[in-house]
């Protein structure tokens, strides 16, 4: 993170120390950030990550300038709150308060969404990169946490994809949405 300025600095060092806290280790989070540019992180403890394919916002994977334009369906969308990519694979990961996982409505499954939280029969660690990664190559922030706990709300989260979906393929045998998410 050399070459920064001052309110650079405070803005990622505030970031990483925050999701320090959901590092099984300190030590080995920073020694993967350092030499691989992501951490393997334990989502519940202090976010749950929404992983969701590319395809499910209508951005094509791949293209030039796939950042912003998965900024732009961001804004569009009115999703705000920290998120980044790996387009690797490609998948956009929002995150959201802990404990989302144990009311996310199962229907998006068939697209490719899921709720990764810490709170099922088993834990999730999601490779999280770098806060000074901001663009690619590799897994990179699309928006950058700021320390806080300003989350993506999960209910207007779930209702624009099942909404971008269902436009795209119907949803067959949906169940409403619970009361906890709406």
């Amino acid at each position: 993170m050399r070459g920064l300025r001052k309110g650079d600095w405070d803005r990622f060092t505030t970031a990483q120390e925050w999701l320090y806290r959901a590092a099984p280790s300190r030590e080995t989070a920073e020694g993967e950030w350092t030499h691989q540019g992501v951490a393997l992180l334990t989502a519940g403890v202090i976010w749950d990550a929404v992983r969701i394919p590319y395809a499910a916002l209508g951005v094509d994977p791949g293209q030039d300038n796939e950042t912003e334009a998965l900024r732009g369906r961001m804004e569009e969308l009115e999703l705000s709150g920290p998120a980044f990519c790996d387009p690797y694979r490609p998948f956009l990961y929002v995150l959201v308060p802990p404990g989302t996982d144990q009311q996310w409505p199962l229907t998006l499954g068939p697209a490719g969404v899921e709720c990764l939280g810490g709170t099922r029969p088993y834990v999730h660690y999601v490779g999280v990169p770098r806060v000074d990664r901001l663009a690619p190559p590799g897994p990179h922030w699309v928006t950058l946490p700021d320390g806080s706990s300003r989350f993506t709300d999960p209910g207007h989260l779930f209702r624009v994809l099942h909404a971008r979906i269902e436009e795209s393929t119907p949803l067959r045998d949906a169940p409403g949405l619970p009361e906890v998410i709406v």
